[in-house]
């Protein structure tokens, strides 16, 4: 996987701000694939798994969350 440091060198100053953090970008773009590598970060960084929260709505793991109602509970 190419490290794309220079996506990652933006957002980096806001990790330990309370916002929400959006990537856009067209289709399969590689906005999975540096939200991966954030969370790696997070996790060299000694952030605890219980607060990384990653859901891929296309898995079928987690079709129930794709009503809005059940992913807010």
């Amino acid at each position: 996987m190419v490290i794309r440091e220079r996506y990652l060198k933006l957002i980096r100053p806001f990790y330990d701000q309370e916002l929400i953090k959006v990537l856009i970008g067209i289709r399969r773009s590689g906005k999975s694939v540096i939200l991966k590598q954030i969370i790696d970060e997070l996790k060299e960084n000694n952030i605890d798994d219980n607060h990384i929260i990653y859901i891929n709505f296309e898995d079928y793991d987690y079709e129930e969350y794709t009503d809005p109602k059940k992913l807010n509970n």
